[in-house]
């Protein structure tokens, strides 16, 4: 019979852990054997209290605090799943969500599943549905998922041969999932199944690319670095990947002159180093400067006048 395993990485979780462990524990079903992996990440609260009462239900594993990306692949090394879910402690997952996944991967070619996701809020014991998001991937998923497509881990199903294939990134701490659905539409065929498949619980402190927007600028940066040296040799051929690091790296530089980060000289000499003589198209002003000036010397009087208005 198959397996699928839901690995859990849990880290100072007690508010929210015991509604997630119960939506993973719904998705029992008689066609499928079901793997839970809660991985408590040195967690200081109540969340080892809590998984104490679990332990004959799933299967504990407490670690010193490493961060998200070693425990999930803490937990992906103590999978014994045909196929992976992959669950936040804040998330839930809907009842049915695996078994309705898991019949269309076993029933297409397809070896990661995804579908439509809410994003809600929680006061006391009540649910508030905020957004309800059905977009979908293009025939492009790699293009797509660079560009501007993004799921919660809770939303996807992965087949085990593709998890075998990815890692986590622990140098890319705020947007390490994104990279890790960008890295897996490099080795993998999607499936879309259109009902919601999870609830991503948006928290009233604000999410963690929204508390530290620098480290967010910063990991988006780096991710663009680490894809342009996988994109190099085909961008002559491929204007539209060419066009994604632009875009990318223009937005990293306005927001590294406003915060003064010293990568805000290194983003344009990458920027160079992909275009040389690059003239951006819009605004008119700084196209017309760029001409002028070169778009280095632009951007540094760009700077100026972004921390002189902001």
């Amino acid at each position: 019979m198959i397996t699928v395993s839901i690995i859990i990485p849990a880290y100072n979780a007690a508010a929210t852990l015991t509604a997630t462990l119960q939506s993973a524990l719904i998705q029992k079903d008689d066609s499928f054997k079901l793997e839970i992996i809660v991985v408590n990440d040195g967690s200081t609260d109540q969340s080892g209290v809590i998984l104490e009462n679990y332990c004959k239900t799933c299967k504990i594993i407490t670690t010193e605090n490493r961060g998200v990306s070693a425990a999930r692949t803490t937990g992906l090394g103590h999978a014994k799943g045909d196929y992976i879910q992959y669950l936040d402690s804040d998330d839930l997952l809907i009842p049915g969500k695996i078994k309705q996944q898991l019949n269309a991967l076993i029933g297409s070619q397809a070896n990661i599943a995804y579908g439509n996701w809410q994003r809600f809020t929680q006061e006391g014991d009540e649910i508030k549905i905020t957004e309800t998001v059905t977009k979908q991937i293009g025939d492009n998923p790699e293009l797509d998922i660079f560009n501007n497509f993004w799921c919660p881990p809770a939303v996807l199903l992965f087949s085990k041969k593709i998890t075998d294939q990815l890692t986590w990134k622990p140098n890319l701490p705020v947007i390490q999932d994104a990279r890790y659905l960008l890295d897996a539409a490099t080795i993998g065929k999607f499936i879309y199944v259109p009902d919601i498949q999870a609830k991503y619980r948006v928290h009233q402190s604000q999410s963690l690319s929204q508390r530290d927007s620098l480290a967010f600028v910063t990991d988006c940066f780096v991710n663009t670095s680490e894809i342009y040296e996988r994109w190099k040799n085909e961008l002559a051929e491929n204007p539209e990947k060419k066009q994604a690091l632009i875009n990318s790296l223009r937005y990293c530089i306005t927001e590294f002159s406003i915060a003064r980060s010293k990568l805000f000289h290194i983003a344009i000499d990458l920027l160079l180093q992909i275009v040389p003589g690059y003239v951006p198209p819009k605004p008119a002003l700084h196209h017309n400067i760029s001409k002028f000036i070169g778009f280095k010397n632009a951007e540094k009087l760009a700077a100026i006048k972004r921390n002189l208005t902001k």
